[in-house]
């Protein structure tokens, strides 16, 4: 189980993905954005990813656009199949505590 990814991109900067407690913390830093960090309530998010060419794509539970979006493989498939497979049943953990459901935690 790993709760960090790291993902760089010339054009996008690096962005962090931190899983803390009940938030997932996305740092994006690049030399012309600066830095900035977003949290993420975990039990917001749908733990059931959607693949959009060569992103992942996490969407909210209430329909709307995907609120996050990670690059598939980077920077390896393993570190982020680990990380991906971490931040799943983290959600379903947090929805199921938030809902007071433990079956949807499994």
């Amino acid at each position: 189980m790993t709760d960090k990814l790291t993902q760089k991109s010339l054009l996008h900067g690096t962005q962090e993905y931190e899983i803390v407690d009940d938030l997932l913390r996305v740092t994006t830093s690049g030399p012309l954005k600066g830095r900035k960090v977003l949290d993420f309530v975990l039990a917001t998010l749908n733990p059931e990813p959607v693949v959009n060419k060569d992103r992942l794509e996490f969407y909210g539970r209430v329909k709307c656009g995907p609120m996050l979006s990670l690059v598939v493989d980077k920077p390896d498939p393993a570190s982020f199949n680990a990380f991906v497979e971490t931040l799943k049943t983290k959600i379903g953990e947090e929805y199921g505590a938030f809902t007071g459901d433990r079956d949807l935690a499994r």
